[in-house]
């Protein structure tokens, strides 16, 4: 959902804010011009993207607040020759923001601008790169590897790899599992995932077993934090945690390459075409709405495009 941001009206505080914001900036400076409304890693971005602006403005002897359209079209231009849409279209959202809370004209709603990131969109639609799939042969590595590990980190890790490839989890439904998602014995477990029940593999069952008779806590979140000292919280994960979890698998296997958080979806789609399994199947047992992304990652992207279609089509308005 959309953030509902301040305006702020008092001429004082627009101007101290105006006069900060003409300068590089600190985390704290961007957390109070926004009302404390963001994360703490969106704040972060947010700081990046307008020092990058305004040391921009610097070089051109022009003001980054308020901007006028032209400057922000030549950093945009100059930032495009180096930088994916997608860190181009943030850029715009970040000064464009900024501008809007100080009731400044939003100079990125030009029509000069919004031509621009038009002409980028189709020139860099071929930037994203297709997302790298953590395989069967992956867990078998890591497991390899680390299934004799007795650091907290390496049981709490093999655990999530194995639940979230046979239960082809997102990040968003494995930070909100819960120890009473999990049901069975230790050599036979069964997982919840909404209304879903997946019986898991003997290696998964054991390792997630081995991950929750190391955790200090038996009830609440299913995986948790573990600070450098090695001691469990009680609090969930969160996405930017799971995230490094998922990247770091590479590292630890000394591969050349960079998993995210849909690497292991990917992987555990691939890896059930192999085994037979129809994409409608495949979908029900990944829990999508439609075949578009079951279709997408196994290559098919023309049926991929034409399931998106179907579904928009007979999605109701209700």
């Amino acid at each position: 959902m959309k953030k509902i941001v301040r305006v702020i009206t008092c001429k004082d505080e627009r101007n101290q804010f105006a006069a900060t914001f003409s300068n590089p900036i600190e985390l704290e400076d961007i957390n109070s011009l926004t009302d404390n409304s963001y994360s703490h890693n969106s704040l972060l971005a947010m700081r990046k993207d307008w020092n990058l602006f305004t040391e921009f403005c610097q070089s051109k002897h022009v003001r980054p607040i308020p901007a006028s359209s032209t400057a922000v079209r030549l950093f945009l231009e100059r930032e495009a020759q180096k930088r994916k849409y997608a860190t181009i279209k943030r850029y715009g959202v970040t000064i464009g923001l900024i501008h809007r809370i100080l009731g400044i004209a939003d100079p990125t709603s030009t029509q000069a601008i919004q031509t621009l990131m038009a002409r980028l969109r189709l020139e860099k639609k071929h930037d994203a790169t297709s997302v790298q799939p953590f395989t069967i042969k992956h867990l078998k590595m890591f497991t390899q590897r680390f299934e004799s590990s007795t650091k907290l980190k390496d049981k709490r890790d093999l655990a999530i790899y194995y639940i979230m490839f046979e239960c082809m989890l997102k990040r968003g439904e494995l930070k909100v599992l819960s120890h009473q998602d999990v049901i069975g014995d230790r050599a036979a477990k069964q997982l919840s995932v909404g209304s879903a029940t997946y019986s898991l593999s003997e290696s998964a069952s054991l390792f997630l077993a081995k991950w929750i008779e190391s955790k200090a806590y038996s009830s609440g979140p299913l995986f948790t934090a573990i600070d450098k000292h090695g001691v469990t919280s009680n609090s969930p994960l969160d996405d930017s945690s799971i995230f490094r979890i998922l990247r770091n698998a590479s590292s630890k296997l000394g591969l050349d390459v960079q998993f995210s958080g849909q690497s292991l979806r990917v992987g555990a789609v691939e890896n059930l075409a192999k085994q037979g399994k129809k994409v409608r199947e495949i979908q029900q047992l990944g829990r999508w709405q439609s075949a578009a992304m079951p279709y997408h990652y196994l290559g098919n992207k023309a049926q991929a495009e034409e399931e998106k279609i179907v579904f928009k089509s007979i999605k109701p308005w209700t």
